[in-house]
Parts: structure tokens; C-alpha cells; sequence
């Protein structure tokens, strides 16, 4: 309050503004925020950097090796679409740090939240698949000429897509992320955010929690699988990574509200995506590289007939 004005009437202080217990005057808050010179900062995007540059490395060894056995399992061209959406999604991260600003805002989560869309879609689409073509395709093999007529995995894809882009679009329109000026936790400091309107991203949050829990479910169905065969467990365990990163980031956002806040948002979008890339694809270029002999027809024809054989 500012009582020089005054001694028996009270005046708000601005909202750039505090007054300590007892003062007579108002003094400007610090602001703050995290500036791309800072040093959390500039690990997250070297990672991001580092994720990119990744991604297109192991693009470049599927292409390579593309009618190998390894890349055919895990999902073949699917692979160039997931990892490009994991490269486009580290975008997102570049955008937490810096003074927010509208655009700023809106790239925070427009680019995550479509594209994290397209590869949960992805692996939903392979775990069913291997989980159909193992424990389903005998029973009804009319039902699975007609996905492979019709293109299935590829409808399935783009339909999320769409529909991710359309719920996006309406929620970006109507109620755009926009920069937001925190004061209520710290009576001294101006921390700068972004404010999100929950209510208008409620859709697009819903599908992307549909789909983890999709994956989920078709991919634990396949953890019996054979091993050269069973991303299904290797997509699981990609799952209950992302899932805990997210509890972790859910327990900080409760407990601490500082300007670091925004850092640690980036830093759990990032280990979303390293999730999938190093537990997930990592493996499979370590065969590639260094296990040549598993990456034959005859090895996967072996670890299938002794698969049968125990069914």
C-alpha cells in the first residue's frame, strides 16, 4: 500500500508494484524470467539440438538398411514419420525461454501437442498390428486383408492428425495461449509465464491421453511376444517412462511456482521425445551396427518357429 499520499487513506499499489508490511511507499517488483543466456536454458537446447541431429542419423541408417528385417519390424516407413514428428516436436522447447510473448505462447505447445499426436498415433497402430497379427489374424484373416486393402494404419494416423489439428486450431482461435504476469506466489517479483486456458485445451489433451492409453493397453497385450519381434515391450516401457515423467513434472508444478518453472516444462517435453528415440529406436540401431547376424530372415524365422512352437 502507498500511504504517503494520504495517512488515512490506502492506495493500491500497481501490479508492477509491491509494499513490504508496514511501508509507507510502493517499489517496483523484479521481474523475471529464464533469458536464453541462461545456462539450464542452453542445456535443453543443445539437447534439443542433439535430438534433431539424432533423428536424422538413424533416418539415415533405416533408409540404408530400409528392407533389413530390423527396420520391416520396427514398423518400416512409419519410422521416417515418427522420428521427423519427434524432430518437429523439439521445436516446442526452444519457445519456453526468453521474454513470452503471444507467438511465443502458442508455439510452447502448438507444435507438441500435434505432432507427439502423430507418433503416440503411430505406435498405437504397430501394437495393434503385431498384436493382431499374433494373436488375432488366424480368427478373422478377413479382417485383416481388409486393413491392408484399405491402408488402415495409415487412415488411423491421419485421422488423429486432422482431428488434432481441427481441436487445435478451434482452441488456438478462440483462446490462445497468451503472456501472463504471475504475482501472486512472490509478493516482490513479476515472474512472466503463460497462461493457458484448460477449458480450450481440454479436447486436445483428451486425445493425446486417449491414445497413450491406446498404446498402452494393445502394447502390454504383446509383451509375450517373440523378442526380435516384440516392440510391443520396448513401446511399454517407452510408456511408463513418459508417463512418470510427466507425474514428476505434475509434483514440481504443485510444489514450485518460481520462475524455473518454465525450464522444467521444456526439460520434461524433451525427455518425452528422448523416451521414444532411445528406447525405442536406439536399440534397434545397435543391432543394425554391431549385430548384423540378427538382423537376418533366418534369424527372425527362428525366433518365430520356436514362438509357435511353445503356443
Amino acid at each position: 500500500m502507498d500511504h504517503t499520499q494520504n495517512p488515512y487513506e490506502c492506495v493500491n499499489c500497481k501490479e508492477t508494484e509491491w509494499s513490504a508490511a508496514g511501508s509507507t511507499s510502493c517499489t517496483l517488483r523484479v521481474v523475471e524470467y529464464v533469458p536464453f543466456t541462461d545456462s539450464g536454458a542452453i542445456l535443453i537446447m543443445v539437447g534439443a539440438w542433439a535430438l534433431v541431429g539424432l533423428t536424422l542419423a538413424m533416418s539415415v541408417l533405416f533408409a540404408i538398411n530400409y528392407n533389413t528385417p530390423v527396420v520391416r519390424s520396427a514398423g518400416g516407413p512409419m519410422c521416417f514419420l515418427i522420428l521427423g514428428c519427434l524432430s518437429l516436436c523439439s521445436l516446442s522447447v526452444l519457445f519456453y525461454f526468453g521474454k513470452p510473448t503471444t507467438s511465443f505462447c502458442i508455439l510452447r505447445f502448438l507444435p507438441f501437442l500435434l505432432f507427439y499426436t502423430v507418433c503416440l498415433a503411430c505406435f498405437v497402430v504397430r501394437s495393434l498390428q503385431i498384436v493382431y497379427i499374433f494373436k488375432i489374424a488366424a480368427k478373422f484373416p478377413k479382417l485383416h486383408s481388409q486393413w491392408i486393402k484399405y491402408h488402415g494404419q495409415w487412415l488411423v494416423i491421419t485421422v488423429a492428425f486432422v482431428t488434432q489439428a481441427l481441436l487445435l486450431l478451434f482452441s488456438i482461435t478462440f483462446a490462445p495461449p497468451k503472456p501472463y504476469n504471475e504475482t501472486r506466489w512472490y509478493p516482490d517479483k513479476l515472474i512472466l509465464g503463460c497462461d493457458i486456458n484448460l477449458k480450450a485445451f481440454f479436447g486436445p489433451v483428451i486425445l493425446l491421453l486417449s491414445l497413450c492409453f491406446l498404446c498402452f493397453i494393445f502394447s502390454y497385450m504383446g509383451k509375450d511376444l517373440p523378442k526380435n519381434y516384440n516392440e510391443a515391450k520396448a513401446i511399454t516401457f517407452c510408456l511408463l517412462l513418459l508417463i512418470l515423467t510427466w507425474i514428476i513434472f505434475a509434483t514440481e508444478h504443485l510444489l514450485y511456482h518460481g520462475k524455473y518453472i518454465q525450464t522444467l516444462n521444456a526439460l520434461a517435453i524433451l525427455f518425452s521425445l528422448y523416451c521414444f528415440l532411445l528406447w525405442y529406436f536406439l536399440p534397434k540401431c545397435y543391432i543394425i551396427l554391431f549385430q548384423s547376424y540378427k538382423n537376418t530372415q533366418e534369424y527372425f524365422q527362428g525366433l518365430l518357429l520356436n514362438y509357435n512352437t511353445r503356443q
